[in-house]
């Protein structure tokens, strides 16, 4: 995995897959109170989130390489 085309291909799809999480999260988010901020604010932690979840999973399967 230090083929630096296959290391940015796999970090298009993890922050495509975090902003798909992070766009449900704050359109749940919305549809429940109709306010912006919160809605915003879930979003946002949804994406960060996932994506340093994504990140965590790849270092530990890679053993520390990445």
């Amino acid at each position: 995995m230090n083929d630096p085309q296959l290391r940015a291909l796999w970090l298009a799809v993890s922050i495509l897959t975090a902003v798909l999480i992070g766009a449900a999260a704050g359109a749940i988010s919305w549809s429940s109170n109709r306010k912006t901020g919160p809605a915003v604010l879930a979003g946002g932690a949804g994406f960060c989130g996932t994506l340093l979840l994504i990140f965590a999973a790849f270092q530990f399967v890679l053993g520390g390489s990445a």
